[in-house]
């Protein structure tokens, strides 16, 4: 099993200690997961490979880091996360296990997904047009479950959806990820942009803090985009390098002006559905 496939890329690239060393020490147990190796360090967590007690599957778990054990906003952030994916129980999103503490501190056992991130995949994978959409819908329909359940993930790109060995996709971390009754009206906006700026609706890199469903679909435009491309477009798109029949549906997901976007996930799904067919 390669542990290296899980979470390939950084959500946030340039996050301090995202690249560190694994820890000296590994724990032996967490909450009753056998510790089996290391997977990734990030900015304010660790995350091991961990083996299931009772499937004895192979279970992935993140780990809070020590320093933040007193900080209340990051502890929320936390176990926000995970209460999200508890919430987003879909084949195509990372299933949750369990959360709470240990004696270290604070954890959430997560699915482990042997796989590669989308970002790789392109790279290593010439893709046919329906190959491309198909994908893309298989993200479609994990994000309007997401948003049937009024969460808004925030931080979609190729990073972030993982692909199986047998082609099945998973959307991951929700680091960012809000419900949308926790947003706060006439919040001002923050400096700190939440997100990959490459992918982030217009609305998202002005005010992170009071987006909806709309910004997602953004999201998935870009991601649509680049996967019929075939590479990476580096925040660059030009419709006339797509299908003809394919321009009109990527024209809407990418209106720069909110109300003029598809506003549900739905009416998206129709239109390309529409459009294989």
């Amino acid at each position: 099993m390669n542990t290296n496939n899980f979470y390939k890329r950084e959500t946030n690239p340039g996050t301090p200690g995202a690249s560190e060393p694994p820890p000296s020490k590994m724990p032996e147990n967490i909450h009753g997961y056998k510790i089996r190796g290391f997977l990734k360090k990030g900015g304010m967590s660790t995350i091991y490979l961990g083996t299931h007690p009772e499937t004895q599957e192979p279970v992935a778990i993140k780990v809070l880091s020590p320093k933040y054990l007193k900080d209340e906003e990051v502890i929320q952030r936390f176990f926000r996360e995970s209460d999200i994916i508890a919430l987003a129980d879909h084949p195509n999103i990372v299933k949750l296990y369990s959360q709470g503490e240990w004696e270290r501190g604070l954890y959430i056992a997560m699915e482990y997904i042997e796989g590669t991130s989308l970002y790789q995949y392109l790279q290593e994978t010439t893709l046919s047009l329906k190959e491309a959409l198909e994908i893309s819908l298989q993200i479609a329909y994990a994000i309007c479950h997401l948003h049937s359940h009024g969460v808004i993930h925030r931080d979609l790109k190729l990073e972030n959806i993982l692909v199986t060995k047998e082609g099945q996709v998973k959307v991951i971390d929700f680091g960012i990820a809000q419900l949308l009754d926790e947003q706060q009206p006439g919040r001002r906006p923050r400096r700190q942009i939440i997100g990959t700026p490459i992918y982030m609706s217009p609305e998202q890199k002005l005010n992170p803090e009071s987006v909806s469903y709309p910004s997602d679909i953004y999201s998935l435009g870009i991601i649509t985009y680049e996967l019929v491309l075939g590479r990476t477009n580096h925040g660059k798109v030009h419709l006339r390098n797509m299908p003809v029949k394919l321009q009109p549906i990527l024209s809407k997901s990418l209106q720069p002006n909110v109300k003029n976007r598809y506003q549900d996930m739905v009416a998206f799904i129709a239109d390309l559905s529409a459009y294989m067919n």
